[in-house]
């Protein structure tokens, strides 16, 4: 397909495109989460529920990849857009609850085979020095999502209903399996490789060894459970608080995109020259302040998104920094490095979900910031004590 430049460039365009419907569909759920609950008639902290059976499909991600590389990526992209599709329609047609919670779950688990399919078609079929570039062009999907997907989604929701852009993502979902099928070459099954899962376990045996990477998974798992914890209430917050429209809120979710780029921005400009150990040291102090600090920003709308813009804009800058040290624990075992740290991500991901919405309907703001703050703590003394009898690895980092 690289020996033909337009059709790559057009398959990358529609695949990039893909994960955007797959990321909105993912965070669609976080702002207008009060809209859901009131359009299903339940509680909120049914609707936080669903966040997190939809965030445990990502700690499927180490068997997805392994299933791609043994039956082909092409299969794996198209099976999961199918998936998508009727998860999507499925909640368009029928919003009963039950429905609600498997179709999302059925969107995650598409995500959760799509992006690292994707991922291993492009390292199969892209030189090396071209591979950052190309996964970075994919991946300006998820920053999207805010930028574009959410604000307009808002608009969709207030003018026709909160199911209506379930309808629109299926709609180009199918677009996308259609191009795809069409565009992208078939590949081969390797019948040879070894089953994905004994694989994958093997693999963690080996890393879990690694001090460091103990410490790695520990700050993933913290720094991700403080930020769903508070991610998943957000949206609640502001209509409750400063009577905010679904439109202003959809809208308002384009400052966190902005802080997202900016976090990875200074990740790209400044981490290197810092050292990476020190710049996940500065993002996280920042971040756990910025977390303590939040409930005192709640005197006036304009304070508030300024606080949540310097919460995500660290986090990001420390979560994406983190992820660049991860690469170089285990050299030899990278793939599964980063699958057990996305899986661990996952999982605190779950856990931030599930307690975001109880603790929010049980007893408000302060106490979700106060742990959100302490969780992020706990994954600043995770780095250290992880890499504090690695001296050597210190001074290269």
């Amino acid at each position: 397909m690289t020996d033909n430049p337009k059709q790559f460039t057009k398959f990358i365009s529609v695949t990039t495109f893909s994960k955007l419907l797959f990321n909105i569909t993912r965070r669609l759920i976080y702002p207008f989460a009060p809209e859901f609950a009131r359009g299903l008639n339940v509680d909120l902290s049914a609707i936080t529920s669903v966040i997190a059976i939809n965030q445990a499909t990502s700690i499927l991600g180490p068997l997805g990849a392994g299933f791609a590389d043994k039956y082909g990526y092409r299969i794996l992209m198209l099976f999961s857009l199918g998936l998508l599709t009727i998860g999507t329609f499925a909640v368009g047609l029928i919003p009963i609850y039950s429905v609600f919670v498997i179709s999302l779950f059925i969107t995650g688990l598409a995500k959760s085979i799509f992006d690292p399919s994707l991922q291993a078609f492009i390292g199969n079929f892209v030189p090396f020095e071209k591979r950052g570039k190309i996964i970075g062009i994919t991946e300006l999907a998820w920053a999207g999502s805010t930028l574009i997907g959410i604000p307009l989604s808002g608009v969709i929701i207030e003018r026709f209903s909160w199911q209506t852009p379930f309808w629109i993502m299926g709609f180009f979902s199918l677009i996308c399996f259609f191009i795809i099928l069409k565009i992208m070459p078939k590949d081969k099954k390797n019948h040879g490789s070894p089953k994905a899962g004994t694989l994958m376990i093997s693999n963690w045996k080996t890393i879990i060894k690694e001090r460091k990477v103990l410490g790695i998974l520990s700050f993933a798992f913290f720094m991700c459970l403080g930020n769903d914890n508070l991610f998943v209430i957000y949206g609640a917050w502001l209509e409750q608080s400063y009577n905010l429209s679904l439109t202003a809120i959809g809208f308002g979710t384009i400052l966190i995109g902005l802080s997202e780029i900016l976090g990875e921005g200074c990740t790209l400009f400044f981490s290197d020259r810092i050292g990476l150990k020190k710049s996940i040291i500065i993002g996280v102090s920042l971040c756990t302040g910025a977390y303590f600090l939040l409930p005192l920003f709640n005197i006036g709308l304009v304070y508030v998104l300024t606080g949540l813009f310097l919460v995500f804009f660290t986090f990001e800058f420390a979560i994406v920094t983190c992820m660049s040290l991860s690469t170089e624990l285990v050299p030899e075992l990278r793939a599964s490095t980063m699958a057990a740290f996305f899986a661990i991500a996952g999982i605190g991901r779950v856990a931030g979900a599930f307690l975001g919405g109880i603790i929010w309907s049980n007893y408000g703001l302060l106490p979700i910031c106060l742990i959100s703050g302490f969780c992020t703590l706990a994954a600043l003394f995770s780095i250290i004590i992880g890499f504090h009898q690695s001296q050597q690895a210190l001074k290269k980092l």
